[in-house]
């Protein structure tokens, strides 16, 4: 028996044409099936506790609805076979999870000045920050609406110096524009931002780029869509930790998983021990 758990307002409201693929798939397949919408569900936690173990999942959204997932049974053992089909306007994490060998994620915990999260792709704060915020606020969201609200966040952004303690060493970047600390090599619809990230190793992966012009750091972001920016060491500072605290001078958008923070100054991510096992879902799998 599959259970399906769909976001209906993934990709503008798309995902009911998805799922419709995806159940018209298992009735063509004689596969016993319920589905869910995670807008009903009131207590999410509950629902998949209560759910026997034996019964397989499938998630059906982008890195919000993975992101949501994530955060509300964090505390639950982790029991079920559970895949993700992609319907979201990013899909970052499935990029990721399909370019890696298969097996567990470890799941990464962000503390700002006003919550606490979970994420299993990447937090950060700065520019990429106030890039999300403006995709959120798009009524399109693609890579092309991505890629002009990232013009206009280059236009309005205005870099800041950066405090950081990273597994205990203090560090201070001047003129910085974004501190990510990453589980996923992939954000913001593609871009190979950490391209040396592992979903399962217990470490996140942290990127601070800095100390250059606009100009510059037009030419860097081309440059993230084929990782290759990493090979700049002067402006891009590359390493792995166990925890890291990072702080700014004027009020950031900080964003988790696509999902953003505003009026943030003080940032903190960390390894958890919990890991999850979430697989790409494709046709050829029997449930």
């Amino acid at each position: 028996m599959t259970i399906l758990l769909y976001n209906p307002l993934s990709k503008n409201r798309k995902a009911r044409r998805t799922t419709k693929k995806l159940v018209d798939h298992l009735k063509k397949t004689h596969q016993p099936f319920r589905i869910k919408s995670l807008l009903k569900i009131e207590d999410l936690a509950r629902y998949v506790n209560e759910t026997p173990a034996d019964i397989t999942l499938i998630v059906i959204g982008g890195d919000g609805t993975i992101n949501s997932f994530v955060n509300k049974t964090f505390a639950l053992p982790f029991k079920h076979r559970t895949y993700i089909r992609r319907s979201g306007s990013g899909n970052d994490f499935l990029r990721s999870v399909k370019t890696q060998p298969p097996g567990p994620q470890t799941v990464m915990k962000l503390t700002t000045d006003h919550t606490q999260h979970y994420f299993i792709n990447g937090a950060g704060m700065g520019i990429d920050g106030m890039i999300s915020a403006l995709v959120n606020r798009s009524r399109r969201k693609n890579k092309m609406r991505y890629f002009l609200n990232t013009l206009k966040a280059f236009i309005m952004y205005q870099p800041q110096t950066l405090e950081t303690v990273i597994d205990g060493t203090p560090r201070t970047f001047k003129k910085a524009y974004l501190i990510n600390t990453n589980n996923g090599a992939y954000i913001g619809g593609g871009m190979k931002l950490t391209p040396k990230a592992k979903l399962s190793e217990p470490l996140l992966d942290v990127i601070v780029i800095h100390g250059m012009g606009k100009v510059l750091l037009f030419l860097v972001f081309l440059s993230v869509y084929f990782g290759l920016h990493i090979h700049l060491k002067r402006y891009v500072f590359l390493t792995k930790a166990r925890h890291v605290i990072a702080t700014m001078p004027t009020p950031q958008t900080a964003q988790c998983d696509g999902e953003t923070f505003p009026d943030t100054l003080h940032i903190e991510t960390s390894v958890t021990d919990k890991q999850v096992e979430l697989k790409p879902y494709h046709k050829r799998l029997r449930t």
